[in-house]
Formats: C-alpha cells, sequence, structure tokens
C-alpha cells in the first residue's frame, strides 16, 4: 500500500528525471501555466487525467468529484469553469465519466430506494448524487429489461450528457461564444468546445461519446 513515505520518495525521483530532460518545461512552468485543456472528471483514483492522456504538467487543468458532476449550484464547479475559459483561455471542456463508477452504481440503487430526508440532511454525498440519482431513475424506468451493466452505460451517457448541457447553459459559455471581453484577462478569449467522455476502465481507454458543443 501505497505511503506518504513513498509519495515524497517517488516525487524526488520523478524531479530529477523531469527537470533534467525537459528543463525548459520546468522552467516555464515555474512563471505560468497554458493548457488548453478543461478535464471536469470523477475523483476515482482509476482514472488520472495526466496519466491516462500520457500528458506533461502544465497542459490539463483539472477538477474532480464524485461521478464528474456539474452542478449550477457548486461554486466550486463555476469557479473553475470561470478561471479556464476567462483566465487560461482554455479551449477545450471534456467531462469524463468512466465505467465501474461508484457513483452511478449509487444512484441506480437509489433510482429504487431513494433516500429520506433525514438522510440527506445528514450527508453530503447523497445530496451531492441527487441530480444523478434522477438521472438513473430516468433510465431504469426507461428500460425495465435492462441488466446492471447496461443500466450503468446508459446512466454514464445521460450522467455526461446532463453534464455538457449544465456547462453551456452558464453564462461563462454564453459569454464566450458570444465573444464578450473577459472580466479577468480583459481580452475575448478562445471561443471554447465542450465534449462528453467516457474512460473504460478494463480497456484503458478513451471513448468519444459524441456529445461535443460548440458555437
Amino acid at each position: 500500500m501505497l505511503q506518504v513515505s513513498d509519495l515524497l520518495s517517488k516525487n524526488k525521483a520523478w524531479s530529477s528525471n523531469f527537470c533534467s530532460t525537459k528543463p525548459e518545461l520546468a522552467a516555464q512552468l515555474a512563471k505560468t501555466q497554458t493548457p488548453k485543456i478543461l478535464w471536469i472528471g470523477c475523483a476515482d483514483s482509476r482514472v488520472p487525467e495526466s496519466v491516462v492522456c500520457e500528458a506533461d504538467p502544465g497542459e490539463i487543468f483539472v477538477t474532480r468529484n464524485i461521478a464528474n458532476q456539474f452542478r449550477l449550484d457548486d461554486d466550486n464547479a463555476l469557479s473553475v469553469l470561470t478561471f479556464a475559459v476567462q483566465a487560461l483561455g482554455i479551449e477545450h471542456v471534456v467531462v469524463v465519466g468512466h465505467t465501474s463508477c461508484g457513483g452511478v452504481n449509487a444512484a441506480i440503487a437509489g433510482a429504487g430506494s431513494p433516500p429520506s430526508q433525514e438522510a440527506l440532511q445528514s450527508s453530503a454525498l447523497l445530496r451531492h448524487l441527487v441530480p444523478l440519482t434522477q438521472v438513473a431513475k430516468k433510465v431504469v424506468d426507461a428500460n425495465p429489461n435492462a441488466d446492471k451493466d447496461e443500466l450503468a452505460q446508459k446512466v454514464i451517457y445521460e450522467s455526461v450528457k446532463l453534464q455538457v448541457d449544465n456547462i453551456v447553459s452558464t453564462d461563462i459559455i454564453k459569454d464566450n461564444w458570444k465573444g464578450v471581453e473577459s472580466p479577468l484577462s480583459g481580452k475575448v478569449m478562445n471561443k471554447v468546445q465542450v465534449h462528453g467522455l467516457c474512460y473504460d476502465i478494463a480497456k484503458a481507454q478513451l471513448v468519444d461519446l459524441d456529445l461535443t458543443r460548440s458555437a
């Protein structure tokens, strides 16, 4: 089992290799970041974006939470999107669901037996999953004969689609697509595309769900 001491030792070895093989990038990152992609993903330890995309530091701006949700009442999600679009000038937002998602499985279970108000009041996790549970209920009701795996795949797709819809409904994206000057940079920023992906853990592959939205 990985311990904190292992993190420190592994970082020391990685740091030595990174600074010696990519000194110009290391020096650049000490001054600024210029990512072109915002990754909105799940906190699941099996989907580390820089690893699965073989990306260097500075290439992917990231926010992750349980079941890759982008809730319109979540100031953290909105602030990340704001900074990414209006300050960094990112060009792509990718919402990334994944197979074997505990949040999706919990939402499917909750669709048949929704939590009580008392349970919701006492659990931040259950409250966070309310929109996903609502998605799961619609999928379950529409597919009464589907097996567990099929239901999960459909919920993943519908959830990613909902997050994409939520993102493009924000004033952040609407203003960006209209070419409104960014209040953070004082410039007209790159017009953003929003994409929906799914990471297949068993295959270690990203799949495009064909949900791309653009100006």
